[in-house]
């Protein structure tokens, strides 16, 4: 079993101390609202805000995918995408031996938790994590967000009254080695077993320590001048500073500017703004848009934020004094800090 305390539960991230906290949240919310738990446990509690953890003492035990259907597409480009993931990530060779990878059907898509044979701990090592995630799941059409320390996800074997739906386990081998396996409608006592959370330890796991050993940040030049096509949200590296700061519940005003200043440039490879074509504008905007929503902020609304990106996206450059730091910035002077 990999359900590990403490935790948070429900939008609103309530602490929980303890299993018979977390089967009560089950037993009160279920069928009224979707029931969510933090993605990862934690250590210990802020020191100074004890209602929240302490998202330095999180730990991270699995990598984690969630693929969602598209407008206009369907059920079966998702699933082509999860079975792609699981080809990358050699599900064939783990998993029949360790059961390492958990499949949750959501309703309208996959989340998929790989477990790590060890689990490691705090923000720090969370970006290489973040860049083994997006690795194995580049160019992925389907792919709604990845894991990251404050990730809410969907609890196993709960009902989405909005939807309609049940998030499901499912069997993944079964998954994997048969295109025309029948997703169950409700949950099953006999999958249980492959609950990501409550199910039968997992025997293997993914050795990431030594992923990120073999696989150092490569540093890369900018490139000088926009060459005709919007860039990806998803493979945009985020500095530090301001990765941190978006990963809170309720970031403030001017975090949310740095970050769609961040993104705008880097999203038109730093050319102009006056170079965009209005549909490559537009293309900018929703990218910022889908990446922001998918950052679990506790006020997140679509017409809101699309309303500011639009009315800041045409700003030049980003300041070089960032509206998060108290001091310049290591990306523009090289020295970091």
């Amino acid at each position: 079993m990999s359900l590990l305390f403490p935790r948070e539960i429900g939008l609103r991230r309530t602490l929980c101390e303890n299993r018979d906290e977390f089967d009560n949240y089950i037993l009160k919310v279920n069928g009224k609202a979707s029931c969510y738990t933090s993605l990862y446990s934690f250590e210990r509690r802020d020191e100074i805000r004890t209602w929240k953890m302490d998202i330095e003492s999180v730990v991270m035990d699995r990598a984690w995918w969630d693929f969602d259907m598209i407008e206009g597409g369907t059920l079966e480009d998702v699933k082509k995408d999860v079975i792609e993931l699981l080809n990358r990530i050699n599900i064939y060779d783990r998993v029949a031996l360790g059961r390492e990878i958990r499949i949750v059907f959501t309703g309208r898509g996959f989340h998929v938790h790989q477990f790590f044979d060890t689990p490691v701990k705090g923000t720090a090592i969370a970006r290489h994590i973040d860049r083994y995630q997006r690795l194995q799941a580049r160019g992925l059409k389907t792919l709604d967000g990845v894991g990251f320390p404050q990730k809410l996800t969907r609890i196993p074997d709960t009902y989405n009254p909005k939807r309609g739906k049940w998030a499901v386990n499912i069997d993944p081998m079964s998954f994997y080695l048969n295109p025309n396996y029948e997703i169950p409608a409700q949950p099953l006592q006999e999958l249980k077993i492959y609950d990501p959370y409550t199910g039968h330890n997992v025997i293997d796991g993914f050795n990431i320590r030594a992923w990120i050993a073999n696989n150092p940040v490569q540093e890369t030049a900018s490139v000088g001048e926009f060459n005709g096509e919007i860039g990806s949200a998803g493979q945009i590296p985020i500095p530090p500073c301001l990765e941190k700061a978006i990963h809170q519940d309720n970031p403030k005003h001017d975090v949310r500017i740095a970050l769609t200043l961040h993104l705008a440039d880097n999203l038109r490879w730093f050319a102009h703004p006056s170079t965009l074509t209005p549909e490559q504008r537009q293309q900018s905007i929703d990218t910022i848009v889908a990446f922001m929503s998918n950052l679990g902020w506790r006020d997140y609304n679509e017409h809101t934020t699309r309303f500011h990106v639009e009315s800041i996206i045409d700003y030049e450059h980003t300041p070089t004094k960032c509206v998060v730091d108290a001091g310049p910035c290591w990306a523009h002077d090289g020295v970091k800090r």
